[in-house]
């Protein structure tokens, strides 16, 4: 499914992103991979860190390529 399929279907909504906003993404992903390696954590917690890292790089990744995800309307009845 396409990205234009999505946004017909109501999963995704568009939006202009900005060099800013991504450059701001990619210094979370930035952060979070140098804190996991952080001495005295958890491996939980540094397992953690490094995956919110790989969210914040898919999503800025989104961003660059066109429009965020939403919320669902979805009845999981």
């Amino acid at each position: 499914m396409s990205l234009p399929d999505w946004e017909r279907n109501g999963w995704v909504t568009k939006h202009q992103t900005s060099r800013n906003e991504i450059r701001d993404l990619l210094q979370v992903v930035e952060r979070d991979l140098a804190d996991s390696a952080a001495e005295g954590l958890s491996a939980d917690w540094r397992m953690n860190i490094a995956y919110n890292a790989g969210l914040q790089a898919a999503t800025a990744a989104l961003a660059a390529a066109g429009p965020p995800p939403t919320v669902a309307k979805v009845n999981h009845a």
